[in-house]
């Protein structure tokens, strides 16, 4: 027994360092050993002072805290080693305590006392609620989005989908057998092709795992995919994995589609309006020449107020009708377009301009000079922006001018800047100027359509414009193309 007490005792002592508490008590609920953690737990409790041979009974009948230990010491007694996990509520938040009741026994199997181990495990089970709830964001998330995640161990050829992706593709998880062909076989069979050969190209590094495709589920539904994702190899830089997102976009596809049968349809209800218009405003136009001036001056006034209300509807179907043809342009329209040789011819035309102004003009497209675009839109975006730099000056001031270009996250930019009036923006302004007729002022000179013509060059091109400007300071133009 002496010698039980001993090991006991040293094994009490291994731990006397750790905050965990560890004692030990025989068939009697005395005390027989304990840590140092244990003692000050008497102390903080008001149970008194540890002592070896203390009786544990009445503490744990009259502790809160040791109260647990009744129903677990008496099982340990029996001989069974139990674990219990209990809360504790404190100010403000909860304490949970785990609790291993041991029973140690002589070589004759008789249960001679019972051991006690105690820690503190509150933050443990507060990262294990934390991540729970972290989960059940995600999910939340996922499933506002529409959006779920997979993983695709190649080698093994085993994919694991998120329980979005199972309600994405229509499937019930555990009664589909997810694996390569399976996945394969639901993407649409007109995309199936163009799928494989870039996943292939994924898989080689050539391109990163970015497709739109379709899926053909059950019952014939047709859905749209969003898919991106990452290859990931071994240290002999093998591919062994991918993971990434797949999103349902079928709504945004439709919608996108809709929106360009409504384009087609309104450019060619503009055609048949402008064609139809095209050949009683030639008529207007010829009588209004051939008029007989000088005989009456009311018919006079008349007929000229006719002919200025014509000449406006001419040219406003001509305006229609120039951008329906910059919006229509083809890819094979496009070339390696150099934006010196750009500027030389629009310095050119804009001499007038030039020396009317006296504006200096600096350029500078030493970073880049070469662009794919379509050199016609070019000149007429070059020439409208330097134009406008120097119709809307200062008082007194001389355009000072700045064209150059740049590189920027994988886009060639070109900027035009200027030291004129400049303008406070608001974003609603911001989005009138590049409007048909969209000037911002009665008092400003033009039509207004010269950004707007502009603005839809640079989008035929399948490029983008903004501006930024200041009062009195001036204002900068950015076209942002593809490298």
């Amino acid at each position: 027994m002496k010698d039980i007490q001993k090991i006991i005792r040293e094994k009490v002592e291994e731990v006397t360092a750790r905050n965990d508490m560890v004692w030990a008590m025989d068939n009697s609920y005395r005390l027989t050993a304990f840590n140092c953690s244990f003692g000050q737990r008497i102390k903080d409790e008001d149970c008194g002072e540890a002592i070896v041979g203390m009786d544990l009974e009445p503490i744990y009948a009259s502790c809160e805290f040791f109260k647990i230990c009744l129903e677990g010491c008496q099982k340990a007694l029996e001989g069974e080693a139990t674990t219990t996990v209990h809360m504790f509520s404190g100010e403000g938040n909860n304490q949970f305590h785990e609790f291993t009741f041991q029973p140690y026994m002589k070589v004759s199997k008789e249960v001679i006392g019972c051991c006690v181990w105690q820690r503190n495990i509150t933050k443990e089970v507060q990262n294990v609620l934390s991540l729970e709830e972290s989960e059940r964001r995600y999910k939340e998330v996922q499933e506002v989005a529409d959006v779920g995640h997979w993983i695709w161990d190649m080698e093994n050829d085993v994919i694991y989908w998120s329980d979005q992706l199972y309600a994405i593709w229509g499937k019930e998880k555990g009664s589909f057998d997810l694996n390569y062909d399976s996945v394969v076989g639901m993407v649409h069979p007109e995309d199936r092709v163009r799928f494989l050969e870039h996943l292939e190209e994924c898989v080689q590094g050539k391109v990163n795992h970015d497709i739109t495709h379709r899926l053909l589920l059950d019952g014939g539904i047709e859905k749209y995919i969003h898919s991106k994702g990452h290859v990931f190899r071994d240290a002999d830089g093998n591919p062994n994995r991918m993971s990434g997102t797949a999103q349902d976009v079928t709504k945004d596809v439709q919608s996108h589609q809709k929106i360009l049968e409504q384009n087609i349809e309104l450019q060619n209800f503009v055609r048949i309006v402008s064609h139809n218009l095209r050949a009683p405003i030639s008529n207007l136009l010829m009588l209004s020449k051939i008029y007989d001036w000088g005989k009456d001056g009311n018919n006079d006034e008349v007929v000229q107020n006719m002919e200025r209300t014509v000449e406006a509807l001419d040219n406003t179907v001509k305006d229609l009708n120039n951008s329906l043809s910059f919006k229509s342009s083809v890819k094979e329209k496009f070339s390696n377009v150099s934006l010196t040789e750009v500027y030389e011819d629009v310095k050119t035309l804009l001499s007038w301009a030039i020396d009317e102004t006296q504006a200096n003009i600096e350029v500078d497209f030493s970073e880049v000079d070469q662009i794919i675009a379509v050199k016609s839109y070019m000149s007429n975006i070059l020439y409208n922006l330097l134009l406008n730099a120097m119709k809307y000056t200062r008082e007194g001031i001389s355009p000072e001018i700045k064209a150059s270009t740049a590189e920027k996250d994988g886009r060639v930019l070109l900027q035009v800047s200027d030291n004129g009036i400049g303008m406070d923006l608001t974003p609603e302004r911001k989005a009138r100027i590049f409007d048909m007729y969209g000037r911002l002022s009665g008092k400003t000179r033009g039509k207004g359509m010269g950004l707007f013509l502009v603005k839809t060059q640079i989008e035929a091109m399948d490029c983008t414009i903004d501006v930024v400007s200041q009062k009195n300071v001036g204002s900068t133009f950015t076209v942002s193309f593809r490298k």
